[in-house]
């Protein structure tokens, strides 16, 4: 049993490494520079690699300590997987009365990426086979080297693609995900929307979305938009990665039953 965790552990750091090599590729193709967190993703998919094999070849209290580790991520992973595909789950068409659009970074500085074209597409979508039209919440704010704000950028093309301005509310503060439903629910508020709300984004994406409408006491459905096939392991590991650190204090207290299991050789 215990080496379907590693093996899963293993395939963990697989993915590490192709996140680390495709994030550095896609800035090396967009004449940037390459961002530190690419590093440290390739070299953390070195070491869990190197810790899902060293447990098969040594038998010592640290190798039960990783073992235990490794049963921890490899859970945590298998738990991720089903919620994701869960929350994507579509059994019946909803009719909404928003929609909240979550933004993502902008090329050269205003220019939509090709995944945040295929969430405003989606919203579209939806909105269009509507016969009651929702408000469209077009949410993100200026971050990096952004020239306007994401919310502008979006609002620009759903304008192009003859959605009515006035059905558009721009949030324009936001510089994260949970800025996204944070300052949302305030424009929510004084549209008097409480319930048949959706939010956009990219498939990946759904699971930590509900999670923050959650955390804003947002009762949202997520609609996802498809990602490409090359970059959903990449998207879809720090996806997972984000969902550890989110949930920082459950890891630090198996970590530190993990340790004394391990020292009294349980």
């Amino acid at each position: 049993m215990e080496n379907i965790f590693l093996n899963i552990f293993l395939f963990i750091g697989i993915l590490l490494i192709y996140s680390g090599i495709s994030g550095m590729l896609t800035d090396i193709y967009r004449k940037r520079s390459i961002y530190k967190r690419k590093y440290l993703i390739f070299a953390l998919g070195i070491i869990v690699i190197l810790l899902s094999i060293f447990p098969r070849l040594f038998e010592n209290k640290i190798m039960n300590f990783i073992r235990l580790m490794a049963i921890y991520f490899s859970a945590v992973f298998i738990v991720f997987c089903v919620a994701s595909i869960l929350v994507n789950l579509r059994i019946k068409k909803y009719e909404y009365k928003a929609i909240i659009i979550l933004g993502g970074y902008l090329l050269n500085g205003n220019q939509l990426t090709r995944a945040l074209r295929k969430r405003l597409n989606l919203a579209i979508k939806i909105y269009s086979k509507q016969k009651i039209k929702p408000k469209i919440i077009v949410s993100g704010g200026q971050v990096r080297q952004e020239t306007i704000t994401e919310a502008e950028a979006m609002a620009k093309y759903l304008i192009e693609n003859n959605i009515p301005s006035n059905d558009i509310i721009m949030e324009d503060k936001s510089k994260n995900t949970l800025e996204n439903f944070k300052f949302s629910r305030k424009k929510l508020e004084k549209l008097n929307i409480h319930n048949d709300i959706a939010f956009v984004s990219s498939n990946f994406h759904i699971l930590r979305g509900k999670i923050y409408a959650s955390k804003n006491k947002i009762k949202a459905k997520g609609e996802g938009s498809k990602t490409l096939w090359y970059y959903f392991p990449e998207a879809f590991i720090n996806e997972y990665l984000a969902i550890i650190v989110l949930y920082n204090k459950v890891l630090l207290i198996y970590f530190i039953l993990a340790l004394i299991l391990a020292i009294v050789g349980v």
